[in-house]
């Protein structure tokens, strides 16, 4: 006798994972997300909460369907994504992003459901060396790499005998001053 699954299948549908990305998401294989999607096996609790947390995760995400982006802006140097989180959260969409990690970008794919109108590269160079190729938008958001309490800011600094991260008060404030601007 099947087991009840219609909650499951309905959180999964609506994390908008295929069976794949629910593979790598949960660590299961296809068969087992197929049973679990067809009532013959139970999911564990563990894998419920799982595909709830997508599911609530990129219904946050996603803006109202007839409400047109405030402004469309870009996100260069982009880690995991934490600007982007509030530019969105105020009307903004994302339409171009860069980041060369290969860790952070699968963060990042993670973080934001891709869309047919926003584009994910690595480096960003050949889209220097060619703007045109980086879409229309209204605000640039650029992560500012090597921050000076970062590892690599603090070994960049201390193998040239200088203050860094919060030991030089001038440069957090002139750090603060251009994100103000």
């Amino acid at each position: 006798m099947p087991v009840q699954s219609s909650d499951f299948d309905t959180e999964f549908r609506r994390s908008g994972l295929t069976i794949a990305e629910a593979e790598a998401e949960l660590g299961l294989s296809g068969r087992h997300i197929k049973r679990y999607l067809s009532g013959s096996v139970p999911p564990p609790k563990l894998v419920r909460d799982k595909v709830r947390d997508i599911a609530l995760g990129r219904a946050a995400k996603k803006p109202a369907p007839d409400t047109p982006a405030d402004f469309r802006f870009i996100d260069l140097f982009a880690g995991i994504g934490g600007l982007r989180l509030g530019f969105e959260a105020i009307g903004g969409k994302c339409v171009f992003t860069s980041e060369w990690d290969k860790w952070s970008q699968a963060t990042y794919r993670r973080n934001f459901a891709e869309t047919e109108d926003h584009v994910m590269v690595g480096d960003i160079g050949p889209y220097g060396a060619d703007p045109s190729l980086i879409p229309k938008h209204d605000v640039l958001l650029a992560g500012f790499p090597c921050q000076p309490f970062s590892l690599a800011g603090v070994s960049k600094k201390n193998s040239l005998g200088r203050k860094h991260g919060f030991e030089d008060r001038r440069l957090i404030k002139s750090r603060s001053m251009s994100l103000i601007i």
